[in-house]
């Protein structure tokens, strides 16, 4: 398709600027942290020199200033760079050094005049959270509200000045996406446009601050920070966490209501703590909530379900959830980076290793190593009143249901099934005449069969016993093979072509009683004898190892080193509730088909044996390693050789048609068990008394150190209030630990929540500029990039706390200001004084990112669909290595953040788009441009078909043609079509129509060409 002219009218051009001079912020302080801060840092200074904040370097060292601004011949700092003396092992590179001598010379920009403290906690990011002074503007005309007043400040001292306002309808797309990560649609449109009174921006604001969108657009801001995801993700351990949706639903409700966001962390770490939860009783909704926020705290990383048993991997595994829970919590909530301090003390902040394994020992109580839960098993059940009990009540009544439908199919089968001859019939109504029928030896044994006989008419293992009309058999906590076989033997190879003998019996329950652990296998043999291997006789012994997921394998000469596995039969898993056996036919020229029996129906996948394999013999059970089960209805038959005749046949349809309800109503309850009301994945203590957590000497998991007391950095600690764990409410269930954590976290005025307060709102300010006030916003320590502009950081930190920690009030500020309203168009001085646009001077120009592009075109082309939360969408890995969303799927079309969320395979068309995976949690995303994209939007089966449901909704909703072009970029650029693009358009349609000249629907295949051109734009795919 032609599309040059196209793409040359609706793509913006990139321009490039020149090299700004260097600064401190910018290219100084970067370059010192990477190079010179290891030796010259808060942790080791040598020659008392402290390069990592600026107030230190004014300082010196021990020789005292190490810079003269203007003056590098009298820069001890910049002779020692020079002279490659420093750093001694790697000196920098020519151009470090140029960059270095530049700064210096233009007067070191950036640092302060003098000295200031430099202890660590007197870092900026450290201090409570207080109102600076608004600074003086003398230019007022653009200012909306006290946001630009910081960012104008600047800006004059540069020469520079914000933008003029953007046109409504870029200022609309902003809005609507940055709030619901949507495109506004054609009435959002309109009613802006038309609405002329002062109020109408605001107006619209509030409106999409109240939409249900902006909890799934920022909750998914919230969720990567915090490391969320529905699989495990630990090396190859990638597997399923099905729980955790409902801690993502949460997140989702609580930014929609707006839950203050200190009260928005006291649940995350300790909501179990708040509800004073007691387990197996009805719960409110609001504690119901306070559990479901918790699973914050077990979002990292968690392979322990899946560790092999070795005693180092064990403890490794253990450890890492550990150390992935304290990544989420320092970087998501406090920003900082702590994993360096699992070895020694960090090198770049003020955290030691004591103050590491000192954090770790908060979270002992839900993550002990040495009482260790596996993820599986950190489950609750808390359901709302009356849920349980109707519950209860729907599974018993289906349960009586089901056993009436069982008993009448039985009885059919009993009436109708084909008769052979019977050899052995037991169905257990009188145990004393079945006791004859059964031992613990095989036919001719003189000995038990097995190392450890089975004790006949014994309920305790290895045990036998006829109770309430049915054979139960105990091998719980047995070793090795036992057996009861009947005392009779059977001929097991019918002596005409044709003839056949079959053994049947009814599976009632796979354990002994409701609570007990399922058996892993129901074996059966047929052709017992000699089972200990006394006499020099091969074959016989044929175990049939029924499988509670597949086949059944079957072995020759069980047990014993001489047994070999020869094949499997059937392919019906084995479950209680249904009738179970095999059948052996001769077919001839020494050769016997043995098959599997279910329900009396034949299956495929068959075994072939020989006369040797099948010596006379008896009939029984294996009984061993945990494998109890309740038998009922035994039977032996044979059957001669017959005409081929319907009856089976007949029979086997007349079957499946009685069995058919049985099975509908058996997995009615199977989903109606699985989904319990209320079980929720949490993190709560396993002890009030969780084991000491040991400083590891060099983060050696086998060498313990001294132990650490549970406490929270100590640099964050107030003097007048420290830290406290105080007794829970409710003392035999948790530790208060994390409670104590939360509540010193967000205490008002305290060093640790004016730095939450920070981390919250520089992470808004990421969502809306692209760049945060601080670019490493995981990192807002010593070592993190400075702020660009710290008093407006100040300023929003506080208005946070003032707000009652009000996360749309923030939204309300930056969305409101003239910084954030602006035009993005660039001019020359704009260009040479704020190159890379961090003072502001123009609204950054951005794409979208993965989830609002594959939302928007969802919404664009009609195909949106708009539920609100519930289990995740699956994806699945194609052949070749794609994940997709089944097309087919009645849910593919939910919004992204309901996309199942695999830290090994994220979804092909978001990973494209920059998505991270969360094998750790995600702060900040890449923007990569890269072909795969381009190829993406344009081959995709994702992106060919949102192009064709849009030219459809076109062609439906806006009948003339000049109509529909208008529209078209109405719904994918927010505004409509001018006289120069809609000329570009009809001349892209011209031209395909002649690529498709002669085809019957060339208009049609060329207006969905020009839908998947619009959708893979630059005016679809970006903010300006």
């Amino acid at each position: 398709m032609r599309v040059s002219l196209f793409i040359a009218i609706l793509s913006a051009r990139l321009v490039h600027a020149a090299e700004p001079p260097p600064s401190y912020e910018r290219d100084i302080a970067p370059l010192l942290k990477q190079q010179c801060v290891k030796c010259h840092g808060p942790a080791k200074h040598e020659g008392k020199l402290d390069l990592s904040v600026a107030g230190a370097v004014v300082r010196g060292g021990k020789q005292g200033p190490v810079l003269v601004p203007h003056d590098i011949a009298a820069s001890l700092l910049w002779q020692r760079v020079e002279a490659d003396e420093m750093p001694p092992e790697t000196p920098l590179t020519d151009k470090e050094k140029a960059l270095l001598k530049a700064w210096i010379i233009a007067g070191a920009p950036g640092l302060p005049t003098k000295a200031t403290n430099t202890s660590p906690a007197a870092h900026w990011a450290f201090q409570p959270a207080t109102p600076p002074a608004l600074p003086a503007v003398r230019d007022r005309t653009s200012v909306l509200n006290p946001i630009d007043d910081f960012i104008q400040a600047k800006l004059e001292a540069e020469g520079l000045s914000l933008s003029p306002l953007a046109d409504r309808y870029a200022r609309l797309r902003r809005v609507t996406f940055d709030l619901t990560g949507l495109p506004p649609g054609p009435a959002d449109i309109a009613a802006f446009i038309n609405d002329e009174s002062p109020q109408a921006y605001s107006k619209v604001v509030d409106q999409f601050l109240a939409s249900p969108g902006y909890g799934e657009r920022l909750g998914k801001i919230w969720l990567d920070a915090a490391g969320y995801a529905d699989s495990n993700g630990y090396f190859n351990a990638d597997s399923d966490r099905p729980l955790a949706y409902r801690y993502r639903d949460w997140v989702i409700r609580a930014l929609n209501r707006d839950l203050p966001y200190d009260q928005f962390v006291r649940e995350q770490l300790a909501g179990d703590e708040l509800a004073h939860f007691v387990p197996d009783q009805d719960a409110a909704p609001e504690t119901i909530e306070h559990l479901e926020a918790t699973h914050y705290v077990r979002n990292g990383q968690d392979g322990s379900g899946e560790s092999d048993g070795n005693a180092d991997e064990v403890r490794i595994d253990r450890y890492t959830v550990l150390e992935s829970s304290m990544q989420n919590m320092s970087s998501s909530l406090l920003g900082l980076t702590v994993q360096c301090a699992k070895c020694h003390d960090h090198k770049f902040e003020p955290i030691t290793q004591r103050d590491y394994y000192s954090f770790q020992a908060l979270l002992s109580g839900v993550f002990a190593p040495e009482a260790w839960k596996k993820p599986n098993e950190r489950v609750v059940y808390a359901s709302l009143p009356g849920e349980f009990t109707a519950w209860q009540v729907a599974t018993q009544q289906l349960e009586q249901r089901i056993k009436q439908q069982q008993a009448e199919f039985s009885a059919w089968v009993k009436a109708h099934r084909p008769r052979g001859q019977v050899l052995l019939e037991d169905n257990f109504q009188d145990a004393t005449a079945s006791l004859p029928l059964w031992g613990n030896a095989t036919p001719g044994d003189t000995v038990p069969a097995g190392k450890v006989p089975v004790q006949l008419n014994q309920a305790a293992a290895p045990g036998q016993l006829v109770q309430e009309g049915r054979m139960q058999f105990n091998g719980a906590g047995t070793q090795g093979s036992s057996g009861i076989s009947t005392k009779a033997e059977f001929d097991w190879t019918p002596d005409a072509v044709g003839g056949m003998i079959q053994v049947t019996f009814d599976l009632v329950d796979n354990k002994l009683t409701p609570d007990g652990k399922p058996a892993e296998r129901i074996g059966y043999f047929i052709a017992m004898h000699d089972f200990n291997d006394a006499t020099d006789l091969k074959g016989g012994n044929v175990l049939i190892d029924g499988n509670p997921t597949s086949g059944s394998v079957v072995y020759i000469d069980y047990p014993g080193a001489d047994n070999r596995v020869v094949g499997t039969i059937g392919t019906t898993p084995y479950i209680p509730g249904h009738n179970y056996g095999a059948r052996v036919t001769n077919q001839g020229e020494g050769k016997y088909l043995l098959q599997h029996l279910h329900d009396g129906l034949v299956e495929e996948k068959t075994v072939t044996l020989t006369a040797a394999d099948l010596p006379n013999g008896g009939f029984g059970f294996e009984i061993c390693c945990g494998r109890s089960a309740i038998i009922d209805n035994v039977s032996i038959e044979t059957f001669a050789p017959q005409t081929p005749t319907d009856v089976l046949a007949t029979f086997q349809k007349e079957l499946q048609a009685q069995q058919k309800p049985v099975e509908e109503a058996r997995q009615a309850l199977t989903k109606l068990t699985q989904n319990r009301p209320g079980k929720i994945a949490l993190a709560t203590d396993v002890s009030t008394t969780p084991p000491a957590i040991h400083l590891l000497v060099r983060g050696n998991y086998a060498e313990a150190g001294p132990v650490a007391e549970p406490a929270p950095f100590q640099l964050l600690i107030d003097p007048e209030a420290p830290f406290e764990v105080k007794p829970p409410a409710d003392p035999t269930r948790t530790t208060g630990r994390r409670l104590a954590l939360a509540n010193w976290m967000t205490r008002p005025g305290s060093r640790a929540a004016g730095l939450l307060a920070r981390v919250h709102v520089n992470r808004l300010w990421q969502h809306h500029f692209g760049v945060g006030l601080v670019a490493t916003p995981e990192n807002l320590g010593i070592s993190g990039a400075p702020p660009s502009h710290p008093e407006l950081l100040d300023w929003l930190a506080w208005e946070l706390v003032r707000s009652n920690w009000s996360t749309k009030q923030i939204h309300r500020l930056i969305l409101n200001s003239a910084t954030y309203q602006q035009s993005s168009t660039v001019d020359a001085a704009r260009l040479k004084g704020d190159a890379d646009g961090r003072l502001l001077s123009r609204f950054p120009v951005r794409r979208l990112d993965a989830e609002a592009i594959r939302d928007a075109m969802l919404a664009v082309s009609g195909d949106l669909d708009s539920q609100l939360g519930g289990p995740y969408v699956p994806s699945t890995r194609q052949p070749n290595g794609e994940v997709l969303i089944a097309a087919k799927h009645p849910q593919a079309n939910r919004r992204s953040v309901y996309l199942q969320q695999r830290r090994t395979q994220v979804v092909s068309m978001l990973q494209v788009f920059d998505a991270p995976s969360i094998v750790f949690n995600s702060t900040r995303r890449a923007r990569s441009t890269m072909p795969l994209q381009s190829l993406s939007l344009l081959n995709s089966e994702f992106a060919v078909l949102r192009a064709r449901h849009l030219s459809e909704r076109l062609q439906r909703e806006y009948p003339s043609e000049p109509d529909r072009l208008t529209a078209a970029l109405l719904l994918t650029a927010g505004h409509p079509a001018d006289e120069e693009q809609r000329a570009a358009l009809t001349q892209f349609i011209d031209q395909q129509l002649e690529e498709y000249a002669g085809q019957t629907d060339s208009r049609q295949r060329a207006w969905v060409d020009l839908c998947q051109m619009l959708l893979a734009g630059n005016p679809f795919l970006y903010l300006d």
